[in-house]
This record gives C-alpha cells, sequence and structure tokens, in this order.
C-alpha cells in the first residue's frame, strides 16, 4: 500500500514583532494512509523523542505507527537506531549521535512493506537569541453553561527575546512547556520510605505557532510578546511548584518556510496529531524513488530555554493539599501521563 507523509498543524504565525496574528482557513478531501512525524535533533544531549502516526481516512485522528525502523545520521556517517518507548513513540539515546551546532542530519524510516523514507540533511544553525520568560496572573473571560460570562484566573505567558545581530538571517520559533510537581501521600507507617514526587510534563498551547525572521525586525529586542495563556483549571497542578519554559528554536529557512505555508493554508484546531486538514510538503522523500516527494518534516535546531516559577501564593485563589482525594495517583503519581521521578535540574 502506498503512505503519504503528511502533517496535521494548525499555525498562528508572528511576522514582526507586535503583528497581528492571522488565522487561515483550508479544507482537503484527501483519504488516509498518510505517515504523520513529528521529530527533530537539537544541540543538547538526548534523548531525542520522535512520533509517528497512520493516518485511516481524512478527519479521523491517525492511529500510531509501531513497527518502524527508524534510525538518525549524521554528517560523519555514524548512526544510532530509535528504540520504541511506547504507542507511536520513539526515543533517541543520543549516545553515538548528538546534536551540535553546526552539525547535519538525516532521519531514515523503513516500513514492514520494504518502504524506505528519509529527511532531506538539515544543518543545526550556529545561532540562536535569548528568551526571557514572564508570567502575569490575570483573567480571560468563559462562558458557563447557563451561558453566563465569568471571568477565570489565568496564566499569560510572554517573552522579552534578544535576537543577536549576524550577517545571515536568524529563523526564529517560540513554543511554551510546562512541568509541575506532584507529591503521594505520606506513609501511614514511620519506616515507610518517603513518598515520591513526580513531575509532570505538558506543551502549552501546542495549536500555536510563532515564527519570526530577522529580516523583519527593526531592533535585536522583542518586547512583551505573548506566547501562550493557561486557565488555571486545575488548582492541584499549582499546589508545590508549577515551571513555565519558553523554549526559542533557532531554525532553518526551509523549515520557515515550511511554517509559512502551513499558515497560508490551514485554520483548524488542534495539535500535530489530531484531525488532519491539509497536508504541506516538507523535508522527506521516498529513498526508493527520487522523484516521490513525500510529506512531513524532522527539523534540526538549536534550542534556548528560559523558566520561571509559579506557586500557590502567587495565585488569587486557595489551594488545598490534593491528596488523598485524587485517588489512585497519590499512591502512584506515575500514572499521571507525562509524568516521571527525574527531577528537572531548573525546578
Amino acid at each position: 500500500m502506498r503512505r503519504y507523509f503528511g502533517v496535521i498543524i494548525i499555525t498562528l504565525v508572528m511576522l514582526t514583532a507586535g503583528a497581528c496574528v492571522d488565522e487561515i482557513s483550508f479544507e482537503t478531501d484527501r483519504d488516509g494512509g498518510q505517515i504523520v512525524v513529528d521529530g527533530g535533533i537539537y544541540d543538547r544531549p538526548g534523548p531525542y523523542t520522535l512520533h509517528l502516526g497512520l493516518t485511516t481516512e481524512a478527519n479521523v485522528v491517525p492511529i500510531p505507527l509501531d513497527n518502524a525502523i527508524v534510525r538518525l545520521f549524521d554528517e560523519n556517517g555514524n548512526y544510532e537506531y530509535y528504540r520504541k518507548t511506547g504507542s507511536g513513540k520513539y526515543s533517541l539515546p543520543g549516545e553515538t549521535v548528538t546534536g551540535r551546532r553546526g552539525g547535519t542530519y538525516r532521519l531514515e524510516i523503513q516500513l514492514p512493506d520494504g518502504s524506505v523514507y528519509g529527511s532531506i540533511p538539515e544543518t543545526i544553525p550556529h545561532i540562536n537569541g535569548f528568551p526571557g520568560a514572564l508570567l502575569r496572573i490575570g483573567t480571560v473571560p468563559e462562558q458557563s453553561a447557563s451561558g453566563r460570562i465569568r471571568d477565570v484566573p489565568a496564566i499569560f505567558v510572554n517573552t522579552n527575546t534578544i535576537v543577536p545581530q549576524t550577517d545571515e538571517p536568524l529563523y526564529l520559533k517560540w513554543s511554551v512547556e510546562s512541568v509541575y510537581a506532584f507529591i503521594e501521600n505520606e506513609p501511614s507507617h514511620p519506616l515507610a520510605p518517603p513518598p515520591d514526587v513526580c513531575y509532570v510534563y505538558q506543551t502549552r498551547n501546542p495549536q500555536t505557532i510563532s515564527i519570526i525572521s530577522s529580516k523583519d525586525l527593526e531592533s535585536n529586542l522583542i518586547e512583551g510578546k505573548e506566547l501562550s495563556v493557561t486557565r488555571i483549571d486545575q488548582p492541584y497542578q499549582y499546589y508545590i511548584r508549577h515551571v513555565f519554559l519558553v523554549h526559542l528554536h533557532s531554525i532553518t529557512e526551509r523549515r520557515y518556510q515550511y511554517w509559512n505555508h502551513v499558515d497560508q493554508m490551514i485554520n483548524q484546531t488542534g495539535t500535530i496529531f489530531d484531525v488532519p486538514p491539509a497536508t504541506v510538503r516538507g523535508n522527506i522523500i521516498n529513498l526508493n524513488d527520487d522523484s516521490d516527494t513525500e510529506l512531513g518534516y524532522f527539523e534540526a535546531a538549536a534550542l534556548n530555554s528560559s523558566p520561571a516559577f509559579v506557586t500557590r501564593g502567587n495565585l488569587p485563589i486557595s489551594i488545598s493539599n490534593p491528596c488523598p482525594a485524587m485517588g489512585a495517583v497519590c499512591n502512584n503519581c506515575l500514572l499521571l501521563e507525562n509524568s516521571t521521578l527525574e527531577r528537572p535540574i531548573y525546578f
């Protein structure tokens, strides 16, 4: 069966600092059989994650693709295999192939039917900007079931970003991630081991993609750019500490143009693994047929990050210990999605 690489994205593109955000609508009647690729390598130690999915028909969420053999090559011919870590999820340890600025990388995906796909090589840029994370507590309007509009507390994430002056233009993309701590029940026996603390990762506003070219800037400082808004509808996440991370990706010109094409074609809420409104040609090719260009994207980018944190004392609401009221997770916090016992260095 012939397959096609595809992407499933809503993008909100910022072309200049302080510019308005435009939404553009696009629909497609493409059938299924599209492989959805989401991943990259960055100038920091591994692991590096990759998600693969396969659409079944138009407007249906892709099913995970679990039976691929995937490896990553650098410009010196070194390669390393991805390991399957979950349904449609793969991870590269980074023991042989490590992300570094100036390094060139390409992905190779082999399917059980013998089809082999790869990414056009990309080089991690040598230079990146410097993002600062700024948090503001405010409110956003929300309509209740009765139709009444009320203000609910929210956290606004902004950035002041410094863009270095260079001879060659920089192409930048922002994203926001957050991590909160969750502590289990205190043990009932005094000799029992202490409760575990989990750290739970979340991507904020994943349907929002903000990019900029330094060619469109009038100065090297981008001030007060809003990146995400988070309603405080799960207060337990702020009982200990909740860290928001502003990530700044220095991407290739090809990647930047890719996001511009996406912005011109689609306006559909969701993340890259939600309902597919359209496909955009990326950097994936069919290695069995040079004339056949597939869809999807594997990026190589430099990455700088800046954290800012919130605790319950910063919020205008009262927050009590969520355990034991939250049930099973209070005895095994690893039941929380995207949780780990490994404490981040910035926490």
